[in-house]
């Protein structure tokens, strides 16, 4: 394919189904795109296991677990991690490992550690790796005992092929495929140049994830620890720990004993005092009642004084009056009788004297005094 070069313009090319005609007299120059050869070491060096692959959207609950490893096969045997100390989760969305563009000649081309993209010849393929999730546990989040008494009974051709998964990365690859273009072929989307040959793509990235993992064989990982030791004291502990168990729940009991007491003490002397307010309640309605006939005896003396204080009043007038009445009246009263038999009541007797009523032919006679 000749190009004839009259107009420069960056690496790659945004083109909107451009046609290159062999008649057309227009021509356009591109920058030529190295193509990059191999990953970084430090990404290289990373221990990238296929059988882990189920673990991308969850790298948390691959931090802890212990896997078998024999060949090429991968197997996940159980999790060590304490309850209350979870794996330690950390996000970026800007960790970007590696970022070009490569073909066939790939040293990595195919491997897990891009996804298991396949470069085929004449084709370009962009990459993109970036490190998006980290899962891993601190030193003393590692229930190192648990993994003792595990480790108990595995054979040692076992344990050589055991591992302890520390940490996890998750990473995300990118990748998008151009094609050679060919003589007069219709060019759009993404073009670029390399050795002198053309390339296009109107394709988006394809997202796949790549786990990565941290592995600690179960043997150097019991050699750091003195097990027996570790099991032993634990088992010291875990009596300890009964036997305070056993004196917290004696302690418990009797407390709950005297609870008891305390509350059938309490109940008998409410049921007491219940008892007493009845009673107190009985007596006060017959107090109620003696009161209010005392009231109505009361109230009736009331007015039986009242009547008593009228009468006595009354009296007093009338005997005030009598006495008046009394006042007014002669103290002697003569009555006269003559020969006839005749009664004359004289009142006076300032000019009538007893003798000469006599002397007149009168008998006199006091009748009342």
């Amino acid at each position: 394919m000749k190009l004839l070069f009259r107009l420069c313009i960056p690496a790659l090319i945004l083109l909107n189904t451009v046609s290159l005609p062999a008649q057309t007299s227009r021509k356009i120059k591109l920058t030529p795109v190295s193509l990059g050869f191999d990953l970084p070491d430090t990404y290289k060096q990373r221990t990238f296991i296929k059988g882990l692959a189920g673990f991308v959207h969850k790298i948390d609950q691959l931090a802890g677990t212990m896997v078998l490893v024999d060949g090429s096969k991968t197997t996940v045997l159980t999790r060590f991690v304490r309850q209350d100390k979870p794996p330690v989760v950390t996000t970026s969305t800007s960790d970007v490992i590696y970022s070009a563009k490569i073909d066939s000649r790939f040293k990595l081309n195919g491997a897990y550690s891009i996804a298991s993209t396949k470069v085929e010849k004449d084709n370009i393929y962009e990459i993109i790796l970036t490190d998006v999730g980290y899962a891993f546990l601190p030193e003393d989040y590692i229930p190192y005992l648990e993994i003792c008494r595990a480790a108990t009974n595995v054979a040692p051709e076992t344990r050589k092929k055991t591992y302890y998964i520390r940490s996890v990365k998750l990473t995300t690859v990118y990748t998008r495929a151009y094609q050679k273009v060919n003589g007069n072929s219709e060019v759009s989307g993404v073009v670029f140049s390399v050795g002198g040959e053309v390339y296009s793509s109107s394709d988006q990235f394809k997202l796949d994830y790549v786990v990565s993992v941290d592995l600690v064989s179960l043997e150097k990982l019991l050699s750091l620890q003195n097990c027996n030791d570790m099991i032993n004291n634990e088992e010291i502990a875990r009596r300890e720990k009964a036997e305070k168990a056993r004196m917290d729940a004696q302690k418990a009991e009797e407390e709950k004993k005297a609870r008891e007491q305390e509350l059938a003490d309490a109940k008998a002397q409410v049921e007491g005092l219940k008892k007493t307010l009845n009673d107190n309640i009985v007596r006060t309605g017959e107090m109620q009642r003696q009161l209010q006939d005392a009231q109505e005896k009361e109230q009736a003396a009331l007015e039986q004084l009242n009547k008593a204080i009228r009468q006595a009043n009354d009296l007093a007038a009338q005997a005030e009056q009598a006495r008046q009445n009394a006042e007014n009246r002669e103290d002697v009263i003569l009555t006269f009788k003559n020969k006839d038999g005749k009664v004359l009541e004289i009142k006076n007797l300032e000019e009538l004297s007893e003798e000469k009523l006599r002397a007149l032919g009168f008998d006199v006679e006091i009748l009342k005094k």
